[in-house]
């Protein structure tokens, strides 16, 4: 009977192991204790998928809860994962001569984890939110963490787990109406504490505050968490710009890291440098503009019936300005290398140019090589805008984002003035 409860225990080690989600959930508790309500966010599934999902990793010994008020935290048990470490060695190894009794591990262990030795530790994280829209491959290998700005399709509240951008756009061209909202303060307020706690540098790049009140979130969130953790060193960004301008800031920050910048020496660089990370793109239907409040209902349905594409810029407070206008979609294309051109010194040579899209692809692949034969470019990377983004733009917007020699402001008043 012994023998039995003892494999009934083991086997629970193995269940937590046996599916994609908890696998998921255990890579992400790997460097942070995080509360129900972000791993909710994080993996994308529902409040009583997540609470099954916790269970089994905490009856496993692996996970340890821990009640703070309303707050629920999950971290990784250090002596439920070093028995879970040690049943797979045993169970595979040809030796069988040694017991392990479950009785010794204490694997129904409920403290935190041990905190990280400085050594250990990133130099600092890199925090973005989804408007960021750089490709899932580069996060990854970088350690970015994503936060999920969330979004409704069809009056369903969605996130970008949930649904493939893809299908995004094609419900949007099969009529179905989206729109977004932020990450409200209690949810930056729950990220921030978990990297105070922590110790860890963090550097936040956050969707224009021109164009959402994300950012006034972080400011809220950050002076609450500081009343507990003064010292915490948390350095939210205003990027001034969405899509790959979020994209691109964080590309910079990622090299600043490299060089051995600290968080608050990178993110003063990236302050002084945000103003040059310039952005021009076309739409190709003006009704997403005129629903946004950026074109009269007139002017839209004037402009479509005679093939007007308009080409916006990104403006030095980080809104959107409807600035000229072009007929036809392979002219709007011409126009955006154009004003690229115009941005740099003849002789520029560029380190990235990105290229974000709505499901145009196509479009996006032409844009590129006019870029690669008009500018000298060591890159040009292609990526699909979020729908967070898509949702005000619709199908059919392509950009074209890269770092000027001018400041926002100059090419304002150089060219518009």
């Amino acid at each position: 009977m012994v023998a039995l409860n003892i494999h009934q225990e083991n086997a629970k080690v193995f269940m937590a192991f046996c599916d994609v989600t908890r696998l998921k959930i255990l890579e992400l508790l790997r460097d942070f204790e995080r509360s129900a309500t972000v791993l909710q966010q994080q993996i994308g599934t529902g409040q009583s998928t997540l609470s099954h999902h916790m269970k089994i990793l905490v009856e496993s010994g692996i996970v340890a809860a821990r009640k703070s008020g309303k707050w629920t935290y999950y971290s990784i048990c250090e002596t439920g994962g070093r028995y879970a470490s040690e049943l797979l060695n045993l169970l595979t190894s040809k030796s069988k001569t040694t017991e392990l009794n479950i009785s010794d591990t204490n694997i129904s262990c409920t403290t935190i984890k041990e905190k990280r030795s400085p050594s250990t530790m990133k130099q600092f994280s890199i925090v973005a939110d989804t408007s960021c829209d750089l490709p899932p491959e580069y996060l990854k290998e970088h350690d970015i963490e994503l936060l999920q700005i969330p979004f409704t399709l069809d009056d369903a509240e969605k996130n970008g787990q949930e649904i493939s951008d893809k299908a995004f756009y094609n419900a949007l061209r099969n009529g179905s109406s989206a729109k977004t909202s932020l990450i409200n303060p209690d949810m930056f307020v729950e990220y921030f504490t978990q990297y105070a706690k922590q110790e860890q540098d963090t550097l936040c790049i956050i969707l224009s505050s021109g164009l959402s009140a994300t950012y006034q979130s972080t400011q809220i969130a950050l002076a609450q968490v500081k009343e507990s953790y003064p010292d915490c060193k948390i350095y939210p960004i205003d990027s001034i710009g969405a899509t790959a301008i979020n994209g691109l800031l964080v590309m910079l920050a990622v090299k600043k890291r490299e060089e051995g910048l600290s968080a608050e020496e990178t993110a003063a660089w990236l302050e002084e440098k945000k103003d040059s990370i310039l952005g021009f793109f076309t739409v190709d239907d003006l009704m997403y503009l005129h629903r946004g409040g950026r074109l009269s209902k007139l002017s839209a349905i004037g402009g479509s019936l005679l093939s007007i594409k308009p080409v916006l810029n990104i403006q030095p407070d980080g809104t959107l300005a409807l600035k000229d206008k072009v007929r036809g979609r392979a002219a709007a294309l011409r126009l955006l290398v154009s004003q690229l051109k115009r941005s740099i010194a003849p002789d520029a040579v560029l380190d990235t140019v990105l290229i974000p899209h709505t499901d145009c692809e196509k479009d996006a692949l032409k844009l590129a090589e006019l870029v690669k034969v008009e500018i000298n470019v060591r890159q040009v990377l292609i990526t699909m805008m979020s729908p967070v983004i898509g949702a005000h733009v619709g199908p059919g917007a392509v950009a074209v984002v890269f770092e000027g020699d001018m400041i926002r402001e100059a090419y304002e008043e150089k060219f518009y003035k």
